[in-house]
C-alpha cells in the first residue's frame, strides 16, 4: 500500500472529526462543515477501497473474509457513534423525575420562550465560584429558545462592566432586549420570566383601581387593604394607578383593565354609565362585590345578564374548618377548566362572606361562564342578617352555588370582558396569600390584560420526604441489613465452596 494512500486515509479521519468538533464548539452547522465531512468521508472511502484491493493480493480468501468483517463492524460502530454524537448535539432531551418537577420550567415560562421573537441577552454578575446554580436555570432557558443567550461576568475581574450596568451586589442579572434593560436582583424563574416579558413588551399596560365608593385601597397595608395585591401586579410589570371617576368623568384610554374592589356606597350619577361606555368599546373590568352590596351595582351587572344575589353563601361541608374557616367562608375546589383563568387550577380558594353570582336565562348574546362554584353542601342564604341560618327549600339557592362569572361579547375586532366575583375580601391583605387566592387574583388580571403567558407562574417547592421510623422499624432494619443479609451471603458462599471441593 502506498504511503500516499495512508495519508489520504488519515486526513479523511481528521477532516470528519474536525467537522464534528468544530460544530460542537460553535453549535452552528454551516457549509464548510459539510465540505469537511464529505471530503473526509471520501478520503476514508478511498482508503478502504485501496486497502481491500491490495489485501486481496496478499492474504488468503479466508483471512480477507474475517478481516473485512471485523473492519466493517468497526467502521459501522464508529459511524453509529459519530452520528449519535452529531444528532445529540442538535436534538437532545431532558427528564425531570422529581414529583413536583422542581428542575423543570413551568408551562407558562415555556409559552413565553416558545413565543419569543426577539433576541434576549442576560448578563449574570456572579463570582466564578458561585455560578453553578444560576447556570443550571439559565441553561434551561437557553435550551428552550434560540433567542435566549446569557454570559457570566465576575464583577471582581471586570469591574468596568459592573460599573457600566450599575451592579452593586453579586447575583444580579441584567436582562436586555434592544434598548430595554431590566435588573433582576434575585434569580428565580418567576422574576426572570417577568423581566423577559417586560423588556420584550411593546407597550406598558396600566391597571386602574376605582376609588371613591369605599373600595379596598391599594395604599392600605392593613389586613383590610389591597396593597399586597397591587404589589403582586407590579411585580408582573404592570403599572398600577387609582381612578376617581367623579373627577375624571371617563375611563382613560390608557386603561388596560379596571378593577372595582368591593364598593360600599352608591355610585354618583354617570359613573356607571362611564364604566358601561368603556366596556362597550371593548374594555376589561374586574368587579368584586360583597353580600352588603348596593342595588345600583346589581342593576349594572343585570345589563350584562348577570344576577348578583342579595344573599350570603353558607358552606357546611366542614372542609373549611380544617383551615380555621367557618360556614360563612365557603371553600371552592370546583373551577371551569376551559377558561384560561382557572385552566389546570387545582388549588383551593377561600371567600369570606360571599354572595351568589349567577347567569340569567336570557343571555342576550353574551357568553357567560360560571368560573367558581362552591360545594354541594352549601347554599345561598337569603335571611343572613338575622345571624341564624338554615336552608329553606324554595327560598334559598341550593348548592353548588356560582360565586364568580366571566362575561364576554365581541364588538368587531375588540372584545368586552367583565369578570364578576361575589366577594372582594379574598384578595385583601389578610387573605391574599391563603391557598390559591393570590394566584386566582393575578390570573384574572393577566387574563383581562390579554397576557395569558403570565397566568399561574408559581414557585416550585422542595417537598419534605423524610422517612419516619418507629423503634421496631429500626430494629427490624438492623437485623435485616446487618445480620440476615451478610449471614445469607456467608452460608451461600460456604455451600458453593463445599460443593466445588467434593
Amino acid at each position: 500500500m502506498k504511503k500516499t494512500d495512508n495519508i489520504i486515509g488519515i486526513a479523511g479521519i481528521v477532516f470528519v472529526f474536525a467537522a464534528l468538533i468544530w460544530y460542537s464548539i460553535n453549535r452552528v452547522w454551516a457549509v464548510y462543515h459539510w465540505i469537511l465531512l464529505i471530503v473526509g468521508l471520501l478520503g476514508i472511502g478511498y482508503f478502504i477501497f485501496v486497502f481491500y484491493k491490495n489485501r486481496d493480493k496478499e492474504i488468503s480468501k479466508r483471512s480477507l473474509k474475517y478481516g473485512s468483517n471485523a473492519t466493517i463492524q468497526i467502521i459501522v460502530v464508529l459511524a453509529i457513534v459519530a452520528m449519535l454524537a452529531f444528532i445529540s448535539t442538535r436534538r437532545h432531551f431532558r427528564w425531570d423525575w422529581t414529583s413536583s418537577h422542581l428542575y423543570s420550567l413551568s408551562d407558562q415560562t415555556k409559552k413565553v420562550l416558545d413565543n419569543l421573537k426577539k433576541d434576549v441577552k442576560v448578563i449574570a454578575f456572579y463570582k466564578s465560584s458561585e455560578e453553578r446554580n444560576a447556570k443550571d436555570l439559565l441553561d434551561e432557558y437557553r435550551y428552550r429558545s434560540s433567542h435566549f443567550k446569557y454570559q457570566f461576568i465576575d464583577p471582581d475581574e471586570r469591574p468596568e462592566i459592573a460599573k457600566q450596568y450599575g451592579i452593586r451586589r453579586y447575583g444580579t442579572l441584567a436582562v436586555e432586549c434592544g434598548p430595554k434593560r431590566e435588573l433582576v436582583k434575585k434569580l428565580t424563574e418567576s422574576n426572570l420570566t417577568n423581566a423577559i416579558i417586560k423588556v420584550t413588551r411593546n407597550k406598558d399596560k396600566v391597571i386602574y383601581f376605582l376609588t371613591g365608593h369605599g373600595e379596598h385601597s391599594i395604599k392600605d397595608s392593613s389586613p383590610e387593604g389591597y396593597k399586597e395585591a397591587a404589589e403582586a401586579i407590579k411585580k408582573e410589570n404592570y403599572i398600577v394607578k387609582e381612578l376617581n371617576l367623579a373627577r375624571r368623568k371617563s375611563v382613560p384610554d390608557s386603561c388596560t383593565a379596571l378593577v372595582i374592589a368591593g364598593p360600599k356606597s352608591n355610585f354618583l350619577p354617570g359613573e356607571l354609565d362611564s364604566i358601561k361606555a368603556y366596556l362597550d368599546k371593548g374594555g376589561k373590568v374586574f368587579l368584586m362585590v360583597d353580600p352588603d352590596h348596593q342595588p345600583d351595582v346589581a342593576r349594572f351587572a343585570a345589563k350584562y345578564r348577570v344576577k348578583i344575589g342579595n344573599d350570603m353563601v353558607i358552606d357546611v361541608s366542614g372542609v373549611g374548618q380544617l383551615f380555621g374557616a367557618g360556614p360563612g367562608m365557603p371553600l371552592v375546589t370546583s373551577y371551569d377548566h376551559n377558561n384560561p383563568i382557572t385552566k389546570d387550577f387545582n388549588i383551593m380558594t377561600f371567600y369570606p362572606l360571599a354572595c351568589s353570582v349567577t347567569p340569567m336565562k336570557d343571555k342576550d348574546g353574551f357568553r357567560i361562564t360560571e368560573l367558581l362554584k362552591t360545594s354541594r353542601n352549601s347554599w345561598a342564604e337569603k335571611d343572613y342578617a338575622s345571624g341564624k341560618v338554615k336552608f329553606d327549600e324554595g327560598r334559598d339557592l341550593k348548592g353548588p352555588v356560582s360565586i364568580g362569572v366571566v362575561v364576554q361579547k365581541n364588538h368587531g375586532k375588540k372584545k368586552t370582558v367583565l369578570v364578576i366575583f361575589g366577594d372582594s375580601d379574598f384578595a385583601k391583605n389578610g387573605y391574599f396569600k391563603n391557598q390559591g387566592n393570590s394566584n386566582l387574583f393575578q390570573n384574572t388580571i393577566s387574563y383581562l390584560a390579554e397576557e395569558e403567558d403570565l397566568i399561574s407562574i408559581r414557585p416550585k417547592e422542595i417537598q419534605d420526604r423524610r422517612l419516619t421510623m418507629t423503634q421496631a422499624d429500626v430494629k427490624g432494619l438492623f437485623y435485616l441489613v446487618v445480620i440476615a443479609i451478610p449471614l445469607l451471603v456467608i452460608i451461600l458462599g460456604t455451600v458453593i465452596y463445599i460443593r466445588r471441593n467434593r
